[in-house]
């Protein structure tokens, strides 16, 4: 009768307690998600966990194409622009947040990081190893970020933080101050 019932698990793909692996010479190790019943929900737990993956890329992809920006996806944050800190006229430290605020049109990030100080002069430019133009980055995200403020979409208390921070560059110190007021 065993016999019978061995064969019928071996028809249907399940492992029997003897046919799991050895992990040591007397020590087997049951592997629950290689046997062929318990295949279907591993692969739908995989289509769902893909299907997030997908939707994620195409979210951060998109939004960067969408604004104008889709050079910003190359930037695989390898923070060499940290390089440029004591070559930035206006001292800004972090390009890489720059960038990637860029990319996903992160308004807080990009005026916390002084995105709005920035006079688009290049410098940083030299040190990027994908040969991204940042400057454009910059400034694409500076006037998003400006139409974003026009619109009321900016919370004051963050634009106001910026402003007493001093990281608002002369070309938007006049806009900033009359939402401010």
């Amino acid at each position: 009768m065993e016999e019978k019932e061995k064969k019928k698990q071996k028809q249907i793909g399940v492992r029997g307690e003897d046919d799991q692996p050895l992990v040591m010479p007397g020590i087997r190790r049951f592997q629950f998600f290689t046997n062929v019943d318990d295949r279907a929900l591993t692969i739908n737990l995989n289509r769902v966990a893909m299907f997030g993956i997908a939707a994620a890329l195409t979210v951060d992809v998109g939004k960067a194409v969408v604004n104008g920006i889709p050079q910003s996806i190359y930037c695989y944050e390898c923070r060499a622009c940290y390089g440029t800190q004591d070559k930035c006229p206006v001292g800004i430290t972090f390009q890489a947040e720059l960038v990637v605020a860029a990319r996903v049109t992160d308004y807080d990030r990009f005026l916390r990081n002084g995105g709005l100080r920035c006079i688009r002069c290049g410098s940083c430019q030299s040190f990027c190893v994908q040969y991204l133009n940042l400057a454009r980055i910059f400034g694409t995200m500076q006037i998003l970020t400006m139409k974003a403020l026009r619109k009321g979409k900016l919370p004051k208390r963050m634009v106001q933080k910026a402003f007493d921070d001093g990281l608002i560059n002369k070309d938007f110190i006049d806009e900033v101050a009359a939402f401010l007021a």
